[in-house]
């Protein structure tokens, strides 16, 4: 039943948004740090970007069937992933935040207290998960993506959500966000680390190491960092590219030729501001 249930939820995502920010398969009106960065990078190329609203719990075999080239939605690095895919240098600096009612705010304000929540909501199979279950020691509703994490909560469903910090910061902290007025950001503290994100390729691709190149190159002239501006995002941007290379040689094989020749990125992505979303 649940299999079936995270398939209609992506069904209807693929046909049209559920909130105020959403997004379509394909729309050329798609906006976001990720996806403006992955355009910049796709010109750099000489290629197309095609973006594919995908269902998060079905990332890795999105990837790993070719139906996507790379997963570039936020996706944060774990030495777990890393077993079974290749990923880029870090290119962003991220936590997990719990997100509460306004009205429970007050009873809510730290670790300690969260823990007394009877149900907590985050993504299936993502980094919120990981904390409900390892930090809170908690069992996670699983729902198909951050965004319904704030459906969940706001509308009384789930007690405590937790979503990452440059999701909650866009649609909660700033004043401008739908959830400002309903819901309230609480810092989980030392309990939970730093994290990053990283683009996901396929596992002994060699895109990656292109990628890795072609963002050097645009961290070195200030695309990056002038694209994080327009999103807020300037003080958490992550050069873990390493340095330019004017001299590199581009592989004749692999991952990178297959995508030269068919002239075309195919990004993967779920509908998660500031990173890939529709301003309606």
């Amino acid at each position: 039943m649940k299999k079936i249930v995270t398939l209609i939820l992506a069904l209807m995502l693929g046909v049209c948004g559920i909130t105020a920010f959403a997004a379509c398969d394909g729309e050329d009106d798609l906006i976001g740090f990720d996806i403006d960065l992955a355009r910049a990078v796709a010109d750099e190329l000489g290629v197309e970007l095609e973006t594919r609203l995908i269902s998060w719990e079905a990332k890795e075999t999105e990837l790993s069937t070719n139906l996507i080239d790379v997963i570039w939605n936020g996706f944060t690095y774990s030495e777990e992933r890393a077993q079974n895919l290749d990923y880029t240098g870090f290119y962003m600096e991220n936590k997990q935040v719990a997100i509460v009612r306004k009205e429970d705010a007050s009873k809510y304000t730290d670790i300690d207290s969260i823990k007394t929540a009877s149900v907590f909501s985050a993504e299936a199979t993502s980094a919120g998960e990981t904390a409900i279950e390892t930090v809170l020691g908690k069992t996670n509703k699983e729902v198909s993506s951050q965004l319904m994490v704030f459906t969940e909560v706001s509308t009384g469903a789930s007690d405590v959500g937790v979503v990452d910090s440059t999701m909650a910061g866009y649609y909660i902290t700033s004043e401008t966000g739908g959830y400002h007025d309903s819901l309230a950001v609480v810092d989980l503290g030392d309990a939970v680390e730093s994290e990053y994100y990283a683009i996901g390729c396929r596992k002994d691709s060699n895109f990656d190491e292109v990628l890795n190149h072609v963002l050097a190159g645009l961290w070195a002239d200030g695309t990056i960092e002038e694209i994080a501006t327009k999103y807020g995002l300037q003080d958490a941007i992550y050069n873990g590219f390493g340095e330019y290379d004017e001299n590199y040689v581009y592989p004749t094989d692999g991952d990178y030729q297959q995508i030269m020749e068919s002239g075309k990125i195919v990004l993967g992505y779920t509908v998660f501001a500031p990173m890939a979303y529709t301003e309606a």
